[in-house]
């Protein structure tokens, strides 16, 4: 059965082309007026007689040129920690004859097909739509059976026949920019957090070991000014991240949750069977539950199901060895620095090393109780040591406001329709072919 592509995605997708090219001209617009600027303050400025149509022609080729490189090499960065080998033949689960069938059905070019070693199930297509690659995890031959196989081999074959790996290539990579900034967000966050911990505690000791003021005042002129450094580039990080965020829903409202949908509608027709196609979405959804929220994540985007291909955590042995540069050589040097001088002050508190059974948070609160009771002896001070002041205040105004915020912070667009609905569509599908 001959597919045809859907027109009101196509809209969609123009829209969505429309609106990326849109924002790559203003990142370039601003490049050009800063270099406008540089060059008006050396005394070579260009008269704008001239320079205008040249910089406005310029800038939108360049916007378009760029979106073209997202396009071709967005989906090999997605991918790239993703281990997979191309298939000669049939390969496992007649793979390879499967994406002939289906491809043959739907009247397209056979894309390449790839196999990935990895226990989650999905598939994804990914380069260009003149040379397409879909890649299947080994997962997802271990979950499905022969006609839900299909199925999902017929859903990339359906977006392929849709012309809609261009867009979503797009999307991808700024998905990926972005993770990249989230994750710097994170980091920087937390540095700084850090700095002005260590700053407290050292000034915090100084009713402990007086001696200590010297230390604090050089530890707080030594930070200033890296701290003010560091904080503007968390802003200014911060806000690409969110500036992302914010282009990111707008592209994918405009045509994500339809992607999908007509992708199941094709896969029902390729295979005539779309109780196949919601079989098998019930079963990738009951195999898949990350730990974390990807709803935005850049490989998540690609697939079938919003399952990332790069979502799996890295082994206690080899944790030193995932962690990043900046956050091994900076924060973490910072946090031990915290972790020490709470140790220190301690130990001078309670005259000795604190105690195994319990953690150095709890033991200074309970430094802390007892010096505000006046008590002699750290025994006296097992209570909860609760405020009816504070406490409630916490609970009903400061937990609240940190919560919404730290909602907004974790804030991320949805890349694919809930599957309930997608599965409730096939449904609908199928009872109409039995009328």
């Amino acid at each position: 059965m001959t597919l045809t592509p859907d027109r009101w995605l196509q809209i969609r997708i123009a829209a969505a082309l429309v609106l990326v090219v849109g924002v790559n001209v203003f990142v370039l617009s601003v490049l050009a007026w800063s270099t406008l600027q540089v060059l008006s303050a050396s005394g070579r400025s260009i008269p704008v007689e001239s320079g205008l149509p040249l910089t406005a022609g310029a800038v939108l080729l360049g916007a378009i040129a760029l979106v073209a490189v997202q396009a071709r090499y967005g989906p090999k960065t997605v991918v790239s920690g993703l281990e997979h080998e191309t298939v000669d033949g049939d390969g496992p689960r007649n793979v390879g004859a499967r994406i002939r069938r289906l491809s043959k059905q739907a009247d397209v070019p056979v894309p390449s097909v790839a196999v990935a070693d990895h226990d989650e199930p999905n598939c994804l297509t990914v380069g260009t739509q003149r040379s397409p690659t879909i890649v299947v995890t080994t997962g997802l031959f271990e979950a499905l059976d022969d006609d839900e196989l299909d199925a999902a081999l017929a859903h990339e074959i359906a977006h392929l026949v849709n012309h809609d790996l261009t867009v979503v290539s797009v999307v991808a990579s700024v998905v990926a920019i972005g993770d990249r900034l989230l994750e710097r967000e994170r980091a920087l966050r937390g540095l700084l957090v850090t700095i002005v911990a260590v700053v407290a505690y050292t000034f915090g000791a100084l009713w402990i070991v007086p001696y200590l003021a010297v230390v604090g005042v050089l530890l707080l002129v030594l930070l200033v000014g890296p701290y003010l450094v560091i904080a503007t580039v968390f802003l200014v990080v911060s806000a690409v991240a969110r500036l992302l965020l914010g282009v990111n829903a707008i592209t994918l409202g405009l045509f994500a949750k339809t992607r999908e949908y007509a992708a199941d509608r094709g896969a029902s027709r390729l295979t005539g069977d779309p109780a196949a196609m919601a079989s098998a979405l019930e079963t990738l959804e009951e195999n898949s539950r990350p730990e974390r929220d990807l709803r935005l994540d850049a490989s998540a985007t690609l697939g079938i199901i919003p399952q990332s291909l790069s979502a799996e955590q890295p082994d206690d042995e080899t944790d030193d060895e995932a962690e990043g540069w900046f956050e091994r050589w900076f924060v973490s040097q910072f946090r031990t620095w915290y972790e020490n001088l709470s140790e220190f002050r301690l130990e001078e508190r309670f005259g000795g090393e604190v105690s195994e059974g319990e953690s150095e948070e709890r033991q200074w609160q309970k430094a802390e109780r007892q010096r505000a009771r006046g008590h002699d002896s750290a025994d006296d001070v097992d209570g909860d040591g609760q405020s009816w002041i504070v406490d409630p205040f916490v609970d009903h105004v400061v937990s609240p406001i940190r919560l919404r915020i730290r909602r907004v912070l974790q804030w991320r667009p949805s890349t694919h329709p809930a599957t309930e609905a997608r599965i409730e569509q096939l449904r609908t599908l199928e009872r109409r072919q039995r009328d």
